[in-house]
């Protein structure tokens, strides 16, 4: 048993015994150095852990799931920014047929996050290795560990998807949605291999008239930039369609992307950061709980 499903056993037994809000605080206290008040909840942290340990619902975990948000997407009319598929969803790693896919493609899981493997030519794959990803991935129940229930009812498949040109350089566009509405926009970029441990990231926050909003702080491998990432050139659409995907629910981040001037969807966040934000600080996470409406 590895040390991460030690401590879901952990979890589990504590909020079977205390309440998943007691549990859910003590994680939050012991990882992240951060206290929740889910009583009377005040600040976004607050308020996202609310929503996800109270008010979880069948949409929240089918817009999770990596394949099947898909259909949701294009029900919303917007099947033009998906990736295209090249393979799956596929429930056993025997079932993985290699030789039908093209010779680049990326193989990704549906129930976590960090579970991609990308292969920018096939001819030098080590199929070994990626074999032994997937395997890790079916075994895993992303969502014990951090209390985030509503990836537990996610099916464990894998499916690949159309290879994107300079996919480790592509900046990521964060867009909290608050109220079904747009609210502020988190970019990620400058993503940097760190070993075994978590990948380095650089992180700025902006407004949605892209003002530079300096409320971040260092989080592990996550720091933050000085605001000088430039305005993406397809914004306006971005809103648009965040805004769109965003009016089923109180809260939800939208990731998007732009590639060759091209917007691409990436997913559906409902428990960012464990719920807990630990990269916005106090203030920040205070003035846009306010906003947040129960």
């Amino acid at each position: 048993m590895n040390i991460k499903m030690l401590y879901a056993k952990i979890l589990s037994a504590i909020s079977a015994t205390a309440g998943i809000d007691f549990a859910k605080k003590f994680d939050t206290k012991l990882r992240f150095h951060k206290e929740l008040n889910l009583k009377n909840p005040t600040t976004l942290s607050d308020k996202i852990t609310y929503i996800e340990l109270h008010e979880h619902s069948s949409l929240t975990s089918i817009c999770t799931d990596k394949f099947a948000v898909r259909e949701y997407v294009e029900k919303k009319g917007l099947g033009n920014i998906l990736v295209p598929l090249v393979g799956g969803p596929w429930n056993r790693v025997e079932d993985v047929d290699f030789a039908s896919l093209p010779n680049s493609f990326a193989i990704k899981a549906t129930h976590g996050c960090k579970m991609n493997y990308i292969v920018p030519d096939k001819t030098q794959m080590d199929v070994s290795k990626c074999r032994k990803e997937m395997i890790r991935w079916l075994a895993t129940t992303y969502g014990g560990y951090s209390l985030e229930p509503h990836y537990l009812s996610i099916p464990h498949r894998i499916y690949a998807e159309e290879f994107l040109d300079n996919c480790n350089q592509l900046i990521d566009y964060k867009i909290h949605c608050l109220n079904g509405k747009p609210e502020f926009i988190l970019v990620c970029s400058d993503r940097k291999a760190n070993g075994d441990a978590a990948m380095q990231v650089t992180l700025d926050l902006f407004d949605l008239e892209w003002k530079h909003i300096p409320e971040l702080i260092p989080s592990g491998a996550e720091v933050a930039g000085d605001g000088s990432m430039p305005k993406p050139e397809k914004l306006a659409e971005m809103l648009e369609i965040a805004e769109r995907l965003a009016a089923d629910f109180k809260f939800v981040r939208v990731d998007l992307y732009e590639l060759s001037g091209k917007v691409y969807f990436g997913e559906l966040t409902f428990s960012p950061g464990c719920c807990v934000l630990p990269y916005f600080t106090q203030k920040f996470d205070l003035e846009m709980g306010q906003k947040l409406k129960l």
